[in-house]
């Protein structure tokens, strides 16, 4: 899981990736990079965040009328600073020239490796997006079908979930395109300012830069943008698409919109349905700032129990996504503190958006009990996370989810409640998650394996199998 943004228009561009990024940057918080291009290639990656990286003028004002953006959520590789600075995006070639920024994961990397003689400088599975359509724009000129023709032959190749930008040139003429898997698991949106134009992973990105949504990507397609502002566009495979549940549930912002639905609205949609399918005896609803606001405002008005602030966050991070489960803890511990005023002798309802590990509402649980709360019960706006992801969430091992026991068996509710100290736990079912995201959606780490696209799940179960070799199964492939 990354964000991802791309300009092309009559003038500098620097300035918008660079501001653009900043709206993404809650997609990842491993590496921040940008590449812009006016004949020659100005880039600046680095682990950290887009803040840091981004710490001179230099960095920021660079020249050219194109240029790409990636903030970083590592689903491959190591951890270390020296692995994320390695993998951090764009990443480019210069023979041809072609640079590109990804979204999402490919999971056939060693088969991918055998498709070209170009060796991979990173262990990042972009490589494989990016050598394998080198290979097919190679010594050629480049037009809208050659492009897509090359992205055809590289669809058909490489298996996972992407959306994936491009920016490339063969003279005086450089294009941005981009592609989307035929599933479109990762979102990508088509922003216009005049004779500029913007592809990228959330539609907040356009409030920020002062763009008009256009049109979400389809899945399945290739999208063609010269220095002119043609466009052309082609759909490549056509399935039916399967969204990231976890986008909606977790990853994108609330003030996006995925395929025409606003995130905020989903959110609490969900709370709402919640509410009538774990329905509690409770004096108060809080929400676990700031990913379960919106489905404890959905929550309360179903019920009818007001909902307070109980708990404060002092900090702007996202446990989740930090890489290891030591500095997600210390998000946690130092980002949190409890009102006791609100607190003292309530039973609470605590609402949260999922529970991966366990490990951030169990301290949540006991500060709220510690608070002086009588009772806490928790309710969760998505279904027992089973199984990893193999499609860019980097939930790594089967391992790691506190729904399956140490033997691999799924534990009950209750079993789940008194393991993070809470007197009730309710999730919202599958359907009622579907029902509140308005269309079918990508639901393989809920519903392990039917719930992954069809054609994937062979693959995925194959993946299962071998869980725990390495940190990610995909990478021993």
């Amino acid at each position: 899981m990354c964000g991802i943004i791309g300009i092309i228009g009559g003038r500098s561009v620097s300035r918008l990736v660079y501001h653009g990024l900043f709206s993404v940057q809650h997609r990842g918080q491993s590496s921040a990079g940008k590449l812009t291009y006016d004949g020659n290639i100005h880039v600046t990656k680095d682990a950290g965040l887009v803040r840091d990286v981004f710490n001179e003028e230099k960095k920021i004002d660079t020249p050219g009328n194109i240029g790409i953006g990636h903030t970083r959520y590592s689903t491959a590789g190591m951890d270390d600073i020296e692995s994320l600075k390695r993998n951090a995006q764009p990443e480019y070639l210069v023979n041809p020239f072609l640079a590109t920024v990804h979204n999402g994961n490919i999971y056939n990397c060693s088969e991918m490796a055998k498709k070209t003689k170009r060796k991979p400088r990173t262990v990042c599975d972009i490589q494989w997006l990016l050598l394998t359509m080198a290979d097919n724009l190679y010594k050629k000129e480049l037009n809208a079908d050659i492009i897509f023709d090359a992205c055809e032959k590289v669809m058909h190749q490489v298996k996972g979930s992407y959306s994936a930008l491009y920016l490339a040139d063969s003279g005086e003429n450089p294009f941005l395109f981009a592609i989307t898997d035929p599933r479109k698991i990762r979102p990508l949106v088509l922003g216009q300012c005049d004779d500029m134009y913007c592809l990228t992973s959330e539609t907040r990105v356009f409030k920020r830069i002062n763009f008009d949504y256009v049109k979400d990507i389809p899945g399945g397609s290739v999208v063609v943008i010269d220095k002119k502002g043609n466009i052309y566009e082609k759909q490549i495979i056509k399935k039916q698409e399967l969204p990231c549940m976890f986008e909606f549930v977790y990853f994108a912002k609330p003030d996006s919109r995925i395929n025409g639905r606003s995130v905020h609205k989903v959110r609490d949609e969900i709370g709402r349905l919640l509410a009538k399918e774990q329905s509690v005896e409770a004096d108060i609803v809080v929400p676990v700032p700031e990913s379960g606001r919106r489905y404890a405002h959905g929550f309360s008005r179903e019920s009818g129990i007001p909902i307070d602030e109980g708990i404060m966050k002092d900090k702007d991070e996202r446990s989740f996504i930090h890489q290891t489960q030591e500095t997600r803890d210390k998000v946690v511990e130092e980002g949190l503190s409890f009102i006791r005023s609100v607190l003292k002798g309530k039973r609470v309802v605590l609402l949260d958006d999922s529970i991966v590990r366990g490990t951030n509402i169990k301290k949540i649980v006991r500060g709220i009990k510690n608070a002086g709360a009588k009772e806490v019960h928790v309710r969760i706006g998505c279904p027992p996370l089973i199984a990893p992801c193999y499609l860019g969430i980097d939930m790594r091992s089967r391992k790691e989810f506190i729904a399956r026991d140490k033997k691999g068996e799924i534990r009950t509710w209750d079993q789940i409640a008194n393991e993070i100290g809470a007197d009730s736990l309710g999730y919202i079912s599958i359907p009622e998650l579907k029902k509140a995201i308005g269309s079918d959606i990508c639901r393989g780490c809920i519903d392990f394996p039917d719930g992954y696209p069809p054609e994937m799940q062979n693959d995925v179960k194959s993946l299962f199998k071998i869980d725990g070799k390495l940190a990610r199964s995909y990478e021993c492939i």
